[in-house]
């Protein structure tokens, strides 16, 4: 009986090691004697993060309170690879707070504190330095290659394909580097111009937000480009009168980046290539989305974790941009996927998700979204994923799948969290429409509407007491923030970080709505909603609502946003709120 019992004790307390389910860990040992078998073995803790399952997979030194690991390249980012020549090393590794370097004979102290001091500023702390002694000759090679950006580089390759741009080799490195030198700027969308005037051809990034004209290239140049990217993404290449759609793989930083490719034609006889890049590594976690939104983690918690099937609802609303499909993907991971069966339905599927089982649909599809949801009814769904209701057929099979006992989280354009039961309204045809809103106000768990917000830069913003910036305490007591307070301002020069825009990367502000759980207030809702007076919703007792303005001042209050901008979002919020009650 003890050999019995034996691997499964050692079992659960090495997976109690790691902080995951013994069931987890269970599953990644079978998938990792899987891939060994295949020729292709991958460690248990790349299995773990692949799965989404490891609690320490992706740490974040912002408010977690772990140390987070950064790697050569992301260590470039804090301390660039000119200042690095310049002291003589090289930056290895930060892994549990321990930086290691290669350094030639030795280390000044001074530059091991400014080193030290600048990715204090971004909040990434050093509890000790390893100093590794390399050989001269390798550590320059490796000083080199480190030095050499792909931006750089693109540069110098696109000035020698202006001279001979029928090169394929020279096409084949400058779509390389177009895409590395974009996912080194945290770029989320490519935008690429083929036009007959040369002063069109621009190649654009979208970068937090906002769109930066990088290159500007000769038609002749721009031209092989477009024709290389369009076929690596198995589209028609001498095709430019129809739109087309196509994905490639691109290997970046060691890891795959996915990139999603659609064709235009342009008038006159133009074309427009818009590549958007799919990082899973960028993926956030539930747990760094809803960090500062403890009420919003424990209520969609609760619905996402129950084991009855009693049916629900779950809206993230917003414009396009605003993040709707990173938290549709960041709750998906909080998901139990080991024990509920999850499906996806998108259009189309952006992220591959491990143990989730996703069907894609495109224009060229023979079956629509509503046809799929309907077909999965027979396929013991626990939790369906619908990447976005744009349709009435769409909203009535979700809505018929929530009666049916099965909890369905889904996207939605529209302005805020209450004007998003409105848009729901407005997809329900005549026939259905009673129905609809019955099944709604009774299955509805959550609404959610975001917002992104550019983030100030960690490492060169600047600090000043509230009433400072305000220029005065009644003008503070307006926004709803302490006179004393001190707040963020972006650095208007900015640093190497930030590409010396002041702000890095964005976060979100976001609002939520979450009617009570009663059955009579549940009636109330629906009545509400049949007689267009969905603004009374938040009203009803037990109806938790948090408004924006809350948000926005959470992330003025933290530094995390520009305290002007933030002063700015709070005024074009109460305007908005202006014409109706909205709690």
């Amino acid at each position: 009986m003890s050999e019995i019992i034996q691997p499964s004790d050692a079992l659960r307390a090495q997976a109690e090691a790691l902080k995951i389910k013994p069931r987890h860990y269970e599953l990644a040992l079978t998938e990792q004697a899987m891939r060994r078998a295949g020729g292709k073995p991958l460690s248990i803790d790349d299995i773990l993060r692949r799965n989404g399952f490891s609690a320490g997979a992706k740490t974040n030194s912002k408010g977690t309170g772990e140390k987070e690991n950064l790697t050569m390249q992301a260590l470039r980012l804090y301390v660039p690879a000119a200042q690095q020549a310049a002291m003589g090393l090289c930056l290895l590794e930060l892994r549990e707070g321990i930086l290691r370097i290669a350094v030639g004979d030795r280390v000044d102290d001074a530059d091991l504190l400014r080193i030290t001091q600048s990715l204090a500023r971004a909040r990434h702390e050093v509890a000790s330095v390893e100093a590794e002694p390399w050989d001269r000759a390798e550590l320059s090679k490796l000083m080199r290659e480190q030095s050499e950006l792909a931006g750089d580089r693109l540069l110098r390759i696109l000035a020698a394909l202006a001279r001979d741009p029928d090169d394929a080799m020279l096409v084949e490195q400058a779509v390389s580097d177009i895409l590395s030198e974009a996912l080194q700027s945290r770029t989320s969308d490519i935008h690429l111009s083929l036009r007959e005037d040369d002063a069109r051809c621009w190649i654009r990034y979208r970068i937090d937000g906002d769109l930066v004209y990088k290159h500007l290239l000769p038609q002749r140049v721009m031209a092989p480009i477009v024709t290389r990217i369009k076929t690596d993404a198995k589209m028609d290449a001498a095709d430019r009168q129809h739109p087309q759609d196509g994905r490639l793989a691109f290997e970046w930083q060691g890891r795959m980046i996915d990139v999603r490719c659609a064709a235009l034609p342009v008038a006159p006889s133009g074309e427009k290539l818009t590549l958007r890049l799919l990082d899973r590594e960028n993926l956030r976690t539930f747990d760094e989305l809803f960090l500062h939104a403890p009420v919003v983690a424990q209520r969609l918690r609760k619905a996402i974790h129950g084991h009855t099937k009693d049916g629900g609802l779950i809206i993230v609303s917003g414009p396009t941009g605003s993040g709707k499909s990173t938290t549709l993907y960041g709750i998906i991971q909080d998901i139990d996927r080991s024990e509920r069966q999850v499906y996806s339905v998108e259009a189309p599927v952006e992220y591959d998700m491990p143990l989730v089982d996703q069907t894609s649909v495109t224009d060229n599809s023979a079956n629509t979204i509503a046809d799929i949801i309907r077909a999965l009814m027979r396929h013991d769904p626990d939790v369906i994923i619908v990447g976005e209701m744009r349709d009435g057929d769409t909203v009535e099979a979700a809505l018929r799948a929530t009666e049916s006992g099965h909890t369905v989280i889904t996207t939605v354009h529209s302005v805020d969290a209450l004007h998003t039961l409105d848009r729901v309204d407005g997809f329900l045809s005549s026939a259905y429409r009673t129905s609809g809103l019955y099944i709604l106000g009774h299955a509805l768990i959550a609404s959610l509407s975001q917002r992104l917000v550019k983030t100030v830069c960690p490492a060169c913003h600047e600090v000043e007491k509230a009433s400072k910036i305000f220029e005065s305490a009644e003008r503070c007591a307006e926004l709803g923030i302490l006179p004393d307070a001190p707040l963020a301002l972006a650095h208007r020069e900015g640093c190497d970080l930030c590409n010396h825009s002041g702000f890095l990367g964005r976060t979100l502000a976001l609002e939520a709505m979450f009617p009570p759980e009663d059955q009579a207030s549940r009636r109330a809702i629906t009545e509400m909603m049949v007689s267009n007076v969905t603004t009374s919703v938040v009203d009803v007792p037990g109806t938790i609502y948090i408004p924006r303005r809350v948000s926005i001042i959470d992330l003025i209050s933290r530094n995390a946003i520009d305290a002007n901008m933030g002063a700015a979002l709070l005024i074009e919020e109460a305007a908005s709120t202006a014409h109706g009650p909205r709690g």
